[in-house]
Parts: C-alpha cells; sequence; structure tokens
C-alpha cells in the first residue's frame, strides 16, 4: 500500500502496560539545517544518498530504488544524531524517534509486540525511523547473559527491517557496535563509521 504524508493529528503507539509512547515525532521545521561536519569522503557519500532522492521519481521506473537504511556507529559525541537528523531533513521527511524506554520492557513477550506496534506505525507514512542506542534491541543473539527473550526480539526487529525495506527510511544509530547482531548488519544498505572530529573539526564543531 502507498504511504501516506505523517500528519500533527498522528499519536504514536504506546506501550499497552505503561503508557509510554513507544517513540516521539520530530517535524522537519525542527530538523538542524546545518549539515555535520564530515570526511570529504563521507559527506560525499551522504551527498549521493540525498541526490538519489531527489531524483528518485526517474530512478525507479528505470529499476532503481534509492538507499533506504543506514547504520550510523562510533564513540560518543561524533555526530550520529545530528547526522541522522541533518538527512532526514534533507530528505524533506519528519522523523520518528523510538523511545527504548517506551520499547524495552520488563514483560516476557511484550518488547517483541512493541517493536511490532512501532513498526506497523512507521510503515504507514512517508517518514524516516530513528533507532538510537540501537544495541538495546538488536544485541548478539548467543550472548550467554541473554535470556531467549532478547533471541525472539532480534528475530522481530530482522523481519520488519526486512518488510521495510521498500519504503520510508531507516536509521540505527549505536556508540557499541560490537554488539549488534551480525545478521542486523545485512539489513543496511549503508553502513557509516562516524571518525573522530580532526582539529579543525572540533573547532567547526564548537562555533556552530
Amino acid at each position: 500500500p502507498q504511504a501516506e504524508a505523517l500528519s500533527r493529528a498522528a499519536r504514536p503507539p504506546v506501550d499497552k502496560e505503561t503508557a509510554v509512547p513507544l517513540a516521539e515525532i520530530v517535524w522537519p521545521e525542527q530538523l538542524p539545517t546545518a549539515p555535520p561536519t564530515l570526511p570529504p569522503e563521507l559527506r560525499a557519500a551522504v551527498d549521493a544518498v540525498i541526490e538519489e532522492w531527489q531524483h528518485a521519481d526517474k530512478l525507479m521506473p528505470m529499476g532503481v530504488r534509492p538507499t533506504r537504511s543506514a547504520l550510523l556507529y562510533g564513540l560518543p559525541g561524533t555526530g550520529k544524531t545530528h547526522l541522522a537528523l541533518w538527512l532526514a531533513g534533507q530528505l524533506g521527511f519528519p522523523v520518528v524517534v523510538a523511545r527504548l524506554d517506551g520499547l524495552v520492557s520488563s514483560f516476557l513477550g511484550t518488547t517483541s509486540r512493541n517493536i511490532g506496534q512501532l513498526f506497523d506505525f512507521v510503515d504507514r507514512y512517508d517518514c524516516v525511523l530513528l533507532l538510537d542506542e540501537f544495541d538495546a534491541v538488536a544485541k548478539l543473539r548467543d550472548d550467554p547473559q541473554e535470556m531467549g527473550e532478547i533471541k525472539r526480539v532480534v528475530n522481530t526487529i530482522l523481519q520488519r527491517l526486512d518488510q521495510r525495506r521498500t519504503h520510508g527510511f531507516t536509521i540505527g544509530i549505536t556508540n557499541h557496535e560490537q554488539l549488534l547482531d551480525p545478521a542486523v548488519w545485512r539489513r543496511f544498505e549503508m553502513q557509516i563509521q562516524m571518525p573522530k572530529p580532526s582539529l579543525e573539526g572540533r573547532v567547526a564543531i564548537l562555533q556552530t
């Protein structure tokens, strides 16, 4: 089905046990307009994605579809969230930011259900889904410290990412990429390791 525009009347789903919202919406006018400070090769890759979306109506009839997912990883403070929000603004979409305090539940089976509800919501609309602290719901399934519940959660995430490959745009962000299940990496068409800013980059960040 064709995705619809996300209206301000739309309300993100909530956890049925706690009534905590599973996401919050950031509208285009709230997104950063100043581009992040990136090394030239990384900026070129991001610009290529934006250009794909700007010409999507010409590319689609030729069987070429724009990139629809990106995984941003690296140390805290390297600008991952800024890049994600700025990119969404360049694509012209509102951002549905998943709230981990709502998604992750202590009730058995509820986290998987919440993930399903979140994806049901975002899949209806033209929007960017932003999964911050993504490792919290996409951990290695062979971690001996985790119960079977995390396996169910990761399987749900994998299934829903697969289904979302044909619409919208999905961004995962993590400071702990080593915790991610290997199968999760394959679900993201673009994988960006955010470098530590150079001296010039740090100065530019301080000046913004």
